[in-house]
């Protein structure tokens, strides 16, 4: 199945192309939201990043399914 990623600001990996901010990404029927994260390695903490399917807040054992958008969103603090 094939599921579209889109970074937030600072989670834009840097690629020799510059600062990439989408993504898609094979993976088998079944997987969570977590095997999408190792697909990318990324080494991301969830208590520090918002985790959206489709505009819904999920968690890393949501499992997704074909044609689903995540963003990946940097969560703010301040004060």
């Amino acid at each position: 199945m094939k599921i579209e990623v889109h970074f937030h600001t600072t989670l834009q990996p840097r690629t020799l192309q510059g600062w990439q901010r989408e993504t898609s990404v094979e993976l088998p029927p079944g997987s969570r939201l977590l095997d999408l994260l190792q697909a990318l390695q990324l080494e991301l903490d969830p208590e520090q990043v918002l985790l959206v399917v489709d505009g819904k807040l999920v968690d890393v054992d949501y499992i997704l399914a074909d044609g689903e958008r995540v963003s990946l969103i940097p969560a703010m603090s301040g004060g």
